[in-house]
């Protein structure tokens, strides 16, 4: 795992604490869930297209975005179309998107419980070409505009029906932008002048798999949603446990629900250095000893 070590700095020449490796360590993770933590207060949002033209690409690049600047407080606004370079440096490095849909909204609370159980999650299983800097981190939520579905001709009680025909058309209408967007953003990555720790990307995790967290998420679980099949790529969970969605449109998605860190560590396997983990590591932020694997019982990765 890499070293998270924050620079010392030189205008502290002489005193003790910036020559203390926990001192700079402690800065650093501090500063890293700082940044967060106002990320996930007012996650970036999506608006509906401002108009549909007959090319995907305009379409979902009408979507208008609202966000806050990397590393700082600072709001921003922007059609997708006409977002900077360094506009995108809030979702370079990160595993995955984390939508979630203005139908079904987050609470005040599910915001920071999201962020903290999310980062104990990641740390210890966290990727080693990126310390907790420039923007490393297991996801970036996203609130995702879409008209509502209703739910016809399901069963009483037909929880799985009633789940597959509730998304039906939904995951289609999240793919086309993701995939649009993910290439939106890797090239205005390819331009973003490089930092000290090196140049900026996007994951190949993120351009693959995205998860889906509503409200209801702690007791129901959240959705990785994959347009590929996962099994080749991913590890941690069985053949059998993935549901498929059919879109006549877009073909068929791969669907997995289950504990928020479990989703973690899947979407972590698709680097197979990051499949092994670490059993405890200190953090600094928490004050605590992060363990992989405890909070579902499910350590197979």
């Amino acid at each position: 795992m890499p070293r998270t070590i924050y620079p010392p700095d030189p205008r502290w020449v002489g005193d003790p604490r910036w020559t203390s490796e926990s001192h700079l360590r402690a800065c650093a993770e501090e500063f890293h869930h700082e940044v967060l933590h106002r990320l996930f207060a007012l996650p970036p949002q999506l608006s509906q297209p401002r108009h549909i033209s007959s090319s995907e690409k305009e379409t979902q690049l009408s979507r208008g975005l609202s966000f806050r600047a990397y590393n700082t407080c600072q709001a921003k606004g922007a059609y997708l179309s006409q977002l900077k370079p360094n506009d995108a440096k809030i979702f370079c490095w990160k595993d995955c998107a984390v939508y979630s849909l203005k139908t079904k909204a987050l609470q005040g609370a599910d915001h920071f419980q999201l962020l903290d159980r999310g980062y104990k999650a990641w740390f210890p299983r966290r990727s080693a070409d990126r310390d907790v800097s420039d923007g490393n981190f297991w996801g970036i939520h996203v609130m995702f505009r879409h008209p509502a579905d209703e739910v016809e001709g399901c069963e009483d009680g037909d929880e799985g029906a009633a789940k597959q025909v509730a998304k039906a058309g939904e995951l289609a209408q999240m793919w086309r932008f993701h995939d649009v967007f993910c290439e939106h953003l890797k090239g205005l990555a390819e331009v973003i002048e490089e930092s000290k720790a090196g140049k900026w990307g996007v994951r190949e995790s993120f351009t693959e798999v995205a998860m889906i967290v509503e409200a209801g998420w702690r007791e129901e679980g959240v959705r990785l949603v994959w347009k590929d099949d996962p099994t080749l790529k991913y590890v941690g969970f069985a053949a059998e446990e993935l549901w498929t969605v059919v879109e006549e449109a877009q073909g068929d998605f791969w669907v997995l629900w289950c504990p928020l860190e479990r989703a973690i560590r899947i979407v972590a396997s698709r680097d197979p250095e990051r499949r092994g983990g670490r059993r405890e590591e200190w953090n600094e932020q928490y004050e605590d000893m992060l363990a992989d694997g405890e909070a579902d019982g499910d350590d197979s990765l």
